[in-house]
């Protein structure tokens, strides 16, 4: 009889335990169901503000050829040589005056770095603009960054023609704006003058070269060979960028390079007299903002020693470098 009694208590104690761990699991698990609700809820409002900036930013770039002050010519303008020119109360239409998209007005958002065209255009996540040509299918315009690895992310699409300068080709414009990591923003030396036939430092200089799909600000990088290290300097209150795609100069002399090859646009100053201590013909070269170098080591058995020819490399971020025709300005 007291054993049947002790299984009994038993029994009641294991169904007491059983019944306070499955309360304990039912009250953990709705925390946890109406914390989620809590966090999707906020998630699905982020992505109603993507859908309306993705939409709105497709709005302003085809609802006309774009204004600044009385012209629509805004893409003949600068963003970062010499004063800003491309400032605030521009609107960026893409549209020629026949309603397609516009080549000039598409590439000149390479223009503008990453924070002041999302700022322009107020969206306040990131941002990629890409046109895409139908037959055949090719990107023919991009600026921003990459989506892919987004956690997030919304579309907007519109089909429209776009002008290359020579026939019009149907395309769809896409607006992406998403959470994730902005554009890569690292610049790479692509050409060197070390030894120019006119033997003086002004006669020196390198071309850097931006890979990337937004303008680069050089301000904060600096260029160093073995022996002295220089800041990239504004004059005044220039703003200095380097559109995507394109390369800028670094030399003491803008005056000198400009007589000498063209008054191409994106040239900078190094601070002072001569780039670094002046380019020997075995030297050493650190272009670096941050963590980041990009080193180039050479000697006069490498070429261009005094005889009117650059060093150059094959692509912007390999190791091989060449004696070739000077190109400053055309990587």
């Amino acid at each position: 009889m007291k054993k049947n009694l002790n299984k009994k208590e038993n029994a009641v104690t294991h169904v007491i335990e059983f019944t306070i761990a499955l309360t304990v699991f039912v009250l953990i698990l709705q925390a946890f169901t109406s914390s989620m609700n809590y966090r999707i809820g906020i998630d699905l409002d982020h992505n109603d503000n993507r859908v309306v900036m993705a939409r709105e930013v497709i709005s302003e770039l085809t609802g006309s050829e774009g204004k600044i002050g009385n012209s629509t010519e805004w893409e003949i303008l600068e963003f970062g040589t010499g004063e800003v020119q491309l400032r605030d109360g521009l609107t960026i239409g893409l549209l020629n005056a026949e309603n397609e998209i516009d080549k000039d007005k598409c590439d000149a958002l390479s223009k503008f770095p990453n924070n002041d065209l999302r700022s322009e255009l107020e969206v306040t996540e990131q941002l990629r603009i890409e046109v895409r040509t139908l037959v055949p299918n090719e990107v023919v315009c991009l600026w921003g960054g990459n989506p892919d690895t987004a956690t997030m992310s919304v579309n907007s699409e519109k089909y429209l023609l776009y002008d290359n300068g020579i026939s019009s080709i149907p395309a769809v414009l896409t607006v992406t704006v998403y959470a994730g990591e902005p554009p890569t923003d690292n610049i790479y030396m692509t050409e060197v003058m070390y030894n120019p036939t006119k033997n003086t430092y002004n006669y020196e200089w390198i071309e850097v070269y931006n890979p990337n799909s937004v303008a680069i600000y050089v301000s904060g990088w600096t260029i160093s060979d073995l022996t002295e290290e220089d800041n990239i300097v504004a004059e005044g209150s220039e703003a200095m960028t380097i559109p995507a795609k394109k390369v800028g100069i670094l030399t003491a002399s803008k005056t000198v390079f400009r007589d000498t090859y063209g008054d191409y646009a994106y040239v900078f100053l190094v601070e002072d007299t001569a780039i670094g201590n002046g380019l020997s013909n075995t030297d050493n070269l650190t272009l670096s903002k941050g963590w980041f170098k990009d080193v180039f080591s050479y000697t006069k058995n490498d070429g261009a020693d005094g005889n009117g020819k650059t060093l150059t490399r094959s692509c912007y971020n390999c190791d091989s470098w060449n004696e070739a025709v000077e190109s400053a300005g055309t990587f």
